[in-house]
């Protein structure tokens, strides 16, 4: 690529971050710390990403959180974990860079800005392997009063629709626990009409609520941050092209109003647009073996921060167990024929009385899994031509815990079942005959999956034997398995369920500090991280935050090492 004249240059940063998910917000936020001048762009018009749709887990093995309550997780522990979970997949080098560089990023993070942690009460996702923890790795992001931005509120992306109620007020597991059971006690409905009576006066003011929780918390904190700490952000400004000089990213030009602006970097950029979930094109090429036309990640991320570094010869890292984080899902088909995804499984997948089952009417998985791999046995079964399977209760466990886009205390189902959402029958088999499997096989697992209700033994999967899957049981169960409810009482529902993504995993080829590979070695100047980098989990889904985690912590070593490489370079 041809060098940009000096005198072409519309204006100069020390780090110029490209993306606003987690890890562009906290390599623009580490950058400020260290005094540098920052610009973070986004191609909307507002930021957060994906992130800001999250649940802002994070995978923080290590954290000062663990070692202040005594829990004991020294890295060989994490490393034999993650070495059970990638096997012949894993990557030495960014294993390391991660186990060390995770503490500390959030350490300060939470130290020396307003991003504030707090523990989550998550073991990892498989318990059973050698060195699992049953709890200390994972954090949540606190609650933020997006009242504390100003005007700036409304840069931040809103939740899904799904997770907000009346219309614009976040809830998270705790408020949804409040609203299904207000009469609990009279603490539970003074929350209630706090929440109301505060959600009322925002709306006075703001577009939506503004007790922000879970990832949009995490996305409005780390703005409120980097904006404290006086960096720029530019919206409407996508990345256009990287420009090199001597074989070293020097700078990057962005769409601006219409035109073009050329941005001069002593440092770096860091590259951190999401990956390309929402790229069609971009799924084709490099998740063919993973067929999915469903994603949650955020509309925009289409991949451009890889692909303007493909046009400088950086290379992909598609060595992985998996191209995405996979997430089973429903479909509502409108009277136009489009058609949009539903996440299933925030609350309902794991709880007593749902079935999971192929076309011969047969269980393929433990449904209370973890959703990643729930989604991904549904790749790799096999199921066959239209790529689903369906999830079979009865009207109780509707009733209880809602399925999909119901939510639970619904006494009318038909006219879920007239929108082609769900199906109903008042017999197991006619429900068979309806959805097209094989009646006798679906009596039979419903046979089967009611006796281990009784027993509280799942002989075939051993739904409810890990504290990972003990985290969905409901004390409604009446047996001795609180994972385990029996499928008895008509109308019997199905639900048609497919593969989707969260994010995708494979990405450009980065070192331990995120240098994007170009040939053998990195390329000076350039970083990503987030989504944009091939991730070290390497397709896999060891526990909650998996990808918020080491978006954080690369963030933080390109930062570091970027802005050591402009100091050293100086002298």
């Amino acid at each position: 690529m041809t060098a940009m004249p000096q005198r072409k240059w519309d204006d100069e940063t020390d780090i110029l971050v490209v993306g606003s998910g987690a890890g562009g917000l906290s390599a623009a936020v580490f950058a400020s710390l260290g005094g540098a001048r920052t610009i973070l762009c986004e191609k909307t018009a507002q930021v957060g990403g994906t992130t800001a749709t999250s649940g802002g887990i994070v995978w923080a093995p290590g954290n000062f959180f663990a070692k202040d309550a005594g829990i004991v997780d020294p890295p060989g522990m994490v490393r034999a974990y993650l070495r059970a979970e990638f096997g012949n997949y894993m990557d030495e080098e960014l294993t390391e860079a991660f186990i060390e560089a995770v503490p500390e990023a959030i350490a300060t993070l939470h130290r020396e800005t307003d991003v504030k942690f707090i523990p989550a009460n998550f073991p990892d996702y498989h318990p059973n392997l050698p060195g699992a923890a049953d709890k200390g790795r994972a954090l949540e992001a606190m609650r933020f009063d997006g009242r504390r931005l100003g005007r700036d509120f409304r840069l931040v992306r809103p939740p899904l629709p799904p997770l907000m109620l009346l219309g614009g007020m976040q809830v998270d597991k705790r408020k949804v626990d409040d609203f299904l059971n207000p009469f609990r006690s009279p603490a539970t409905f003074l929350r209630i009409v706090r929440a109301i009576v505060r959600y009322g006066t925002d709306r006075l003011r703001y577009p939506r609520g503004t007790e922000l929780c879970a990832g949009n918390a995490l996305v409005a904190a780390l703005l409120f941050s980097l904006l404290k700490k006086g960096g720029k952000v530019w919206v409407n400004s996508p990345i256009l092209r990287l420009v090199e000089e001597d074989g070293a990213v020097v700078g990057a030009v962005m769409e601006s109003e219409g035109g073009s602006r050329a941005v001069r970097v002593r440092a770096g950029v860091v590259l951190a647009t999401g990956g390309f979930p929402a790229s069609s094109r971009m799924r084709e090429e490099l998740s063919s073996k993973f067929p999915h036309d469903i994603t949650f990640g955020f509309e925009g991320n289409v991949g451009e921060g890889i692909n303007v570094a493909r046009e400088i010869g950086a290379v992909l890292d598609e060595d992985l167990h998996s191209t995405g984080y996979w997430q089973p899902s429903s479909k509502l088909r409108f009277p136009d024929g489009t058609e949009k995804g539903i996440p299933y499984g925030y609350l309902d997948r794991g709880r007593p009385g749902v079935i999971a089952i192929d076309r011969t009417g047969r269980r393929f998985v433990n449904e209370a899994d973890s959703y990643h791999d729930v989604g991904l046995s549904l790749i790799k079964t096999g199921i066959g031509e239209g790529n689903f399977f369906h999830f079979v209760c009865d009207r109780d466990f509707v009733w209880h815990h809602g399925l999909g886009m119901i939510r639970p205390f619904k006494w009318n189902l038909r006219k879920y079942e007239r929108m082609g959402y769900i199906t109903l029958a008042e017999t197991i088999p006619d429900l068979a005959r309806k959805v097209g499997v094989d009646p006798g096989g679906l009596e039979q697992t419903v046979a089967a999956h009611n006796g281990y209700a009784v027993t509280g033994v799942d002989m075939e999967f051993g739904k409810g034997s890990t504290a990972y899957n003990r985290l969905f049981g409901h004390p409604r169960a009446k047996g001795p398995n609180k994972n385990l409810a029996s499928i008895e009482k008509p109308p019997f529902v199905a639900l048609r369920i497919y593969p989707g993504t969260l994010g995708t995993a494979v990405g450009l080829k980065a070192t331990a500090n995120a240098q994007v590979v170009r040939g053998s070695g990195p390329i000076p100047g350039l970083y990503a991280c987030g989504n944009d980098m091939a991730s070290v989990m390497r397709g896999c889904y060891p526990g909650g935050g998996i990808t918020l985690g080491p978006a954080i912590a690369f963030a933080y070593r390109a930062v570091n090492h970027a802005l050591s490489a402009a100091a050293a370079s100086r002298h």
